[in-house]
């Protein structure tokens, strides 16, 4: 019998999702050794201590490529759970209160899920990044077309929302 993640037995989405997985586990993996070792050094008195800053100069976690990694992904996942608030949780409140807003919200919602297709897109790509010129320049292009869509939707959002929030006596969370 196939292990479960043997190539017979997973798709390509289930390959692509274990290779993530495991890109984010390895320097997991590697950094607590590394600072474990530190520590038991630190701890033993009569230890050579001037090896401690070479050994956290090892660790994986704190290279750029994986922080921006981690940190796009942690972005990507923030702006979804936004939208995701605002079109099932605010954007009903408001139309309740101000049915007038209406179309405003409707082309809100729009916007949400074309934006949703562009975070996909640069989850993607910045979970893809290496030190490699073509994996750091599809990561750039994913988020600067996220970064361009995002200043108009914002931009329009407040716009059209901020006035009818003044006009309101509870917060919307409240409904």
């Amino acid at each position: 019998m196939s292990a479960p993640d043997s190539p017979s037995m997973a798709t390509s989405a289930g390959l692509r999702m274990i290779d993530q997985l495991r890109r984010v586990h390895e320097p997991l993996r590697a950094d607590i050794e590394v600072l474990q070792n530190a520590l038991q050094l630190l701890s033993d008195e009569t230890a050579d201590l001037t090896r401690i800053p070479e050994m956290i100069d090892n660790l994986t976690i704190a290279d750029f490529v994986w922080q921006l990694r981690v940190n796009c992904d942690f972005y990507c996942n923030t702006l979804t759970l936004h939208h995701t608030i605002e079109d099932q949780r605010m954007f009903p409140v408001m139309t309740k209160n101000f049915p007038e807003l209406t179309p405003a919200v409707e082309r809100l919602q729009a916007e949400h899920k074309l934006v949703g297709e562009i975070v996909s897109e640069a989850k993607r790509a910045t979970l893809a990044l290496s030190t490699e010129s073509s994996t750091a320049s599809r990561a750039h292009s994913a988020i600067a077309e996220l970064a361009d869509h995002m200043q108009s939707h914002l931009d329009f959002e407040e716009a059209t929302l901020f006035p009818y929030f003044r006009k309101m006596d509870r917060d919307w969370h409240y409904g």
